[in-house]
């Protein structure tokens, strides 16, 4: 070995020997200093969203009750995102923001997604939004909200999975599982990623202490809807599907999804979709589980061009239809009073006049 090779060779073995060693209590110590600067940076755009209603019972009218909730501003407008169940059925909301109670006006709400939109007459700092596509399994993830009507506080945890059900329940998008434990009053709060950009709005707390979050990307739709008409703006074609798997590759399942049904009088039936279609692309996009359905549509509106590519009777085509209004939600009855529902994000009630 020349001089020079043995000099380096020596240096670069002494620099190895002399490296300190990581301690683990570093990666706590820095996780717990960036958690503290997001949630920091990001409580004075995060509000408290008060709401009272009419309440009555067996047909006589009480005293106004009182909802508590969380928000967050959207834009320097002083627009802001709140959970649907806070506000539903108000006669009037507001907002505590820098210990002032502050009017707002409800510009438009979604049961389906669980959101709405209110607004205030005043400039506002505003949280910037991430791209939730980006998130994994494993993702951290920070909700900041309201608990019983207290004091705003993080909670940190990790993303677990996507769904675009829960037990009975279906969602109009899918929605991501984070195990963090939220309690009344901090459905409608933001969810943040490791950067301190707003990912998603938490809107369902689930029993096994994890929460629900519909994806920032999907909550810009919704938001863009209810301040341009007032209203969720939901496409629809009149088909139902369902997926199956097919032999695994790599150890990893391959699906396939497939026409269960199509409904008389429906943009699909007028396009020519048939029961068994199998489902390969919508566009350039290839159609792999049930969701890529659910989630495209999300994202369209009536009178929409889509092109599907379909495998029938072993030969492949295209389906070309128009997007259509999505018909009205039937009315459900209430739940009975002793329901424990799998899905719930309770607002915080209060007691009238507080």
């Amino acid at each position: 070995m020349n001089p020079a090779a043995f000099v380096s060779s020596l240096g670069l073995a002494l620099a190895v020997l002399f490296v300190r060693p990581v301690r683990a209590g570093s990666l706590l110590e820095s996780m717990d200093q960036e958690v503290s600067a997001h949630y920091q940076k990001a409580k004075d755009a995060i509000v408290k969203v008060h709401a009272q209603y009419a309440a009555s019972f067996a047909g006589y009218p009480l005293a106004a009750a009182h909802r508590v909730g969380t928000g967050f501003f959207v834009d320097a407008e002083g627009r802001l995102i709140t959970s649907a169940s806070v506000v539903d059925g108000t006669t009037n909301c507001w907002v505590e923001w820098r210990g002032e109670n502050l009017p707002a006006k409800l510009l438009g709400r979604d049961p389906l997604t669980n959101l709405a939109l209110l607004q205030v007459a005043q400039r506002t700092p505003f949280l910037t939004a991430g791209n939730s596509a980006d998130l994994r399994v494993g993702s951290m993830v920070i909700a900041i909200g309201f608990p019983y009507d207290r004091p705003s506080e993080p909670s940190v945890g990790f993303v677990s999975g996507f769904d675009i059900k829960c037990g009975a329940h279906s969602f109009v998008t899918s929605h991501f599982r984070a195990g963090c434990r939220l309690r009344p009053g901090q459905g409608g709060g933001p969810v943040l990623n490791a950067r301190g950009e707003v990912v998603g709005i938490a809107v369902a707390a689930h029993q096994d202490d994890q929460c629900y979050v519909l994806p920032m990307n999907a909550a810009k739709k919704i938001v863009a809807d209810l301040r341009d008409h007032g209203a969720p703006q939901y496409g629809w074609i009149g088909l139902s599907v369902t997926e199956r798997p097919l032999a695994a590759i790599s150890n990893a399942p391959q699906w396939q999804v497939f026409v269960e049904q199509v409904y008389s009088n429906t943009p699909a039936a007028a396009a020519g979709f048939q029961n068994r279609d199998v489902l390969l692309t919508i566009h350039t996009n290839a159609v792999g589980r049930a969701a890529d359905l659910l989630n495209t549509m999300f994202h369209h509106n009536s009178g929409d061009k889509l092109a599907f590519t379909v495998l029938r009777k072993g030969a492949t085509q295209e389906v070309r239809l128009v997007v259509g209004t999505r018909p009205a939600e039937p009315a459900l009855p209430p739940p009975p009073l002793t329901a424990t529902p799998a899905l719930k994000m309770l607002p915080v009630t209060t007691s009238p006049g507080k």
